[in-house]
């Protein structure tokens, strides 16, 4: 079956002070090394949900990643392809971590993180994302949605890379544990 990367990027990074998609590791943007980790994991195809001319920009305003995954869903033609999700916002994230989450059969994600995660398109998918952010009120959480696609939450012994960087201090500390100059 088919893999999608999809790198979740639509933030406004307000914490961050800067675009977290625009940070720099070794001379590469967060951007393009998601981009590139999803290739190694063997995603054929890899889209950016980014409010910006350089990804696919959000269809529903302020309806967080969900409403980023939606637009770039509605943009593929796609069958039953298997979704793989990153954010943009993980540093420390390795290829390795994406294969062990493509060995599962099954929706899953990592224990105590929802992201990255893989999910397959289809129409209980579409009809989920469809319905919850069609409701002001919805559950516009990446975590109600693998609750409603029954994902398995799997283990991984580097939690460490599964580590958000939504502040300065944040990233600096995750650059610090990669020994490498930003």
């Amino acid at each position: 079956m088919q893999v999608i990367g999809i790198v979740i990027a639509g933030g406004k990074s307000t914490r961050m002070g800067q675009d977290k998609a625009l940070l720099e590791v070794a001379g590469i943007t967060q951007l393009e090394r998601c981009k590139q980790l999803l290739r190694e994991a063997g995603c054929q195809q890899v889209y950016v949900s980014r409010n910006s001319a350089d990804g696919i920009v959000d269809q529903l305003p302020e309806r967080g990643p969900l409403g980023g995954l939606i637009s770039v869903l509605h943009t593929l033609e796609l069958a039953s392809q298997r979704l793989l999700i990153v954010p943009i916002d993980m540093p420390l994230l390795t290829a390795d971590a994406l294969y062990h989450l493509l060995a599962q059969p099954q929706p899953a994600y990592f224990n105590g993180s929802p992201l990255p995660c893989v999910v397959t398109y289809s129409a209980e998918l579409m009809n989920y994302l469809t319905e919850q952010l069609a409701n002001p009120i919805g559950n516009w959480s990446i975590r109600g949605m693998l609750q409603a696609l029954a994902a398995q939450p799997v283990e991984w012994p580097y939690s460490y890379q599964l580590q958000n960087t939504n502040t300065p201090q944040q990233w600096r500390h995750a650059i610090e544990m990669l020994g490498v100059s930003i």
